[in-house]
């Protein structure tokens, strides 16, 4: 990663003088760097150089970095699978980062920090810490677990690690297009959306994910992603199944006795969450395998209005939304921090899991995950709706100086402990990253004394900057 002395100053008074400018500019370089990333080991959230494209069906937007864009290799659209025409690829450069850095003395998990290669302590590098001093560290089923809990993500790094499985603002048109949500009657499709101009006779009227190959036939929500999408690259290009979903939904109800429904499941696991209209009776509640787990004492959705909806599974945690606030919960069962219920999935015996890593066609019950939204009591519209899924860390085995194969640094059944002074970074793009997993090293982690700082800005050619907290 390269490393720009030039630093960025807006001047947002008109009218200081020279002097000023100076002292600023002074300050900045002492309390602020720029870096270039050449690579995509933190694709989707940094990415390096990279090509981009529009789905000549769908029209949703993509980007795929160097690797994948050769000549002759078109990529696949992330939202709806269709293979792009190859040309001759124009890259755009690398995401440019602004670190802190200061910030080096006290990381926290799940910052994105800049530090020296340990490899190769000339190169700078960009991970996300993800092991602190004196933790052990096991990925176990695509998730961190820290002294064998799994870590929670706080809302900002999630939000960022959310990957876009299917939107239907992005709608494909193409002869043979099997559309991924099946509506029950009586809804009809309205935009990128729903509507139901009744309520159902009875029960919920139901819309139903059933994902769905470039071929068209149903499978597994995997681990790809549109950055990598090279055939080159084989099974990593998405191998494994998840089941760490996030459904966004924005819901219109037309009446107080209305209600939206939501569920997801992972593989023997079923989550439900039912949510009711503010005035109703009737409390919005948090159901784990039919099983009342959390409860709000008020209905939580406005009548006549447009709300969003979030609805997830992960880090073993069901989180649930509206309008970007949380829903207050009354529950007996351990709750993160944000306040979100957790669990501790079913477990899976060598067969079951087999079942459902390896589903056939047309048995739907055994795929790895399912979700569907319901509204029951009344009409109802939904906007749009948007399928996402967690990151997957990958149990990748390195190569050691002598040739032979050996399990990664830190995944399953082979946990990695970490001394004082010493931090375990991944990269967002677990398939491509060369992390703390694949160092051969006596010690594969970052030193803190080779900690350059914390990610605070990254800016993206053609589409601006933001903040990261």
């Amino acid at each position: 990663m390269r490393r720009r002395k030039i630093i960025w100053i807006v001047v947002i008074a008109a009218g200081l003088g020279i002097g000023v400018v100076l002292v600023c500019a002074v300050a900045a370089n002492l309390v602020f760097q720029c870096f270039s990333v050449p690579t995509g080991a933190m694709a989707p959230t940094i990415y390096g150089e990279h090509v981009k494209y529009a789905c000549t069906d769908c029209g949703c937007p993509f980007a795929v970095g160097r690797l994948d864009a050769s000549p002759g290799n078109g990529p696949a659209c992330p939202n709806c699978g269709l293979t792009q025409a190859a040309g001759p690829p124009v890259f755009e450069r690398g995401d440019r980062v602004l670190v802190g850095r200061f910030s080096a003395r006290t990381p926290g998990r799940w910052d994105i920090f800049v530090f020296r290669n340990p490899n190769e302590p000339r190169q700078n590098y960009v991970k996300r810490v993800v092991g602190l001093p004196g933790e052990t560290i096991e990925l176990v089923g695509g998730n961190v677990t820290i002294n064998g809990r799994v870590a929670c993500k706080p809302d900002a790094a999630q939000n960022e690690l959310w990957m876009l499985v299917h939107d239907t603002r992005w709608r494909p048109t193409r002869s043979g297009w099997a559309p991924r949500w099946e509506a029950e009657k009586p809804w009809r499709p309205e935009g990128a959306g729903f509507a139901l101009d009744k309520a159902p006779e009875s029960g919920t009227a139901w819309l139903s994910y059933r994902h769905r190959g470039p071929s068209g036939k149903p499978e597994n929500i995997l681990d790809s992603y549109g950055y990598n999408t090279s055939l080159r690259f084989g099974a990593r290009a998405g191998s494994e199944a998840v089941t760490d979903l996030c459904l966004r939904a924005p819901v219109r109800l037309a009446v107080a006795d209305a209600a939206t429904v939501v569920e997801i499941r992972a593989y023997k696991d079923r989550f439900r969450f039912e949510l009711t209209c503010e005035g109703s009776q009737q409390p919005t509640c948090i159901y784990i395998n039919d099983k009342l787990a959390a409860k709000s004492p008020r209905g939580v959705l406005p009548v006549g209005r447009s709300a969003e909806v979030v609805a997830a599974n992960v880090d073993h945690k069901l989180m649930l939304l509206v309008d970007g606030r949380r829903v207050a919960t009354e529950t007996a069962l351990e709750a993160a921090p944000e306040g979100d219920v957790t669990y501790e999935p079913a477990p899976l015996t060598d067969d079951e899991r087999d079942r459902f890593d390896n589903p056939t066609d047309g048995l739907p019950q055994s795929m790895a995950a399912e979700v569907r939204i319901g509204v029951r009591g009344g009409p109802a519209t939904i906007k749009y709706l948007r399928l996402d899924r967690d990151v997957y860390y990958v149990n990748e085995h390195l190569m050691t100086g002598g040739g032979d194969m050996k399990p990664g640094h830190g995944t399953e059944g082979n946990p990695f402990t970490l001394k004082e002074g010493e931090y375990f970074v991944l990269g967002d793009n677990s398939p491509r990253s060369f992390d703390s997993r694949l160092w051969d090293l006596p010690r594969p982690v970052v030193p803190q004394g080779y900690l350059i700082g914390k990610v605070s800005f990254i800016y993206r050619t053609g589409e601006g900057g933001r903040w990261i907290k």
